[in-house]
């Protein structure tokens, strides 16, 4: 409360700072749905950037990560350019650091790999043992049949009235 009434331009200069980081957020996500993702991955440097330790920084940080993902199919050069940005220019500036970070994500990325390979593998001698008559095939995934319901007869939605009958 101290802090407020002894320095209200300052409140007001974080205010606006916060406004201008929602609206700049707002608008990147905008630019990325409509699909302009350099616009987009402008905006996101941008917050990343200039509001180091705020949640839009954060957010733009984990947006850029997901255009980096949405670019491996496509274009793997430029997912590879946005990893290699997000990974120098917004790492702890560390060589070491950075050197370990690459490290552990290759480590990553071949651990996911291995596990893929082996996966391949398993289903791959499954088919071969069912083709060779070693192991029963499975069981083809049916529906439970449907009770028959009997056939219902059409209400009448007439009123009394309608009907000719007396309301009394």
């Amino acid at each position: 409360m101290a802090q407020e009434t002894r320095d209200p331009r300052q409140k007001t200069l974080d205010e606006i700072s916060a406004a201008r980081r929602a609206a700049m957020l707002r608008f990147a996500i905008q630019q990325q749905e409509a699909g302009h993702y350099s616009e987009a991955l402008d905006m996101y440097r941008q917050l990343v950037e200039g509001y180091p330790g705020t949640e839009e920084q954060t957010e733009a940080r984990e947006r850029m990560l997901d255009l980096a993902h949405l670019f491996a199919e496509s274009q793997p050069y430029r997912m590879l350019s946005l990893y290699n940005t997000l990974e120098t220019a917004y790492a702890p500036t560390s060589t070491e650091r950075i050197t370990e970070s690459r490290r552990d994500r290759v480590r990553q990325i071949l651990k996911e790999v291995h596990e893929q390979q082996r996966r391949e593998a398993e289903t791959q001698a499954r088919l071969e043992a069912i083709r060779d008559g070693a192991e029963p095939p499975p069981e083809p995934a049916t529906m439970p049949p449907r009770r028959k319901e009997p056939a219902r007869e059409p209400r009448n939605r007439a009123t009394r009235r309608q009907e000719g009958r007396d309301v009394g």
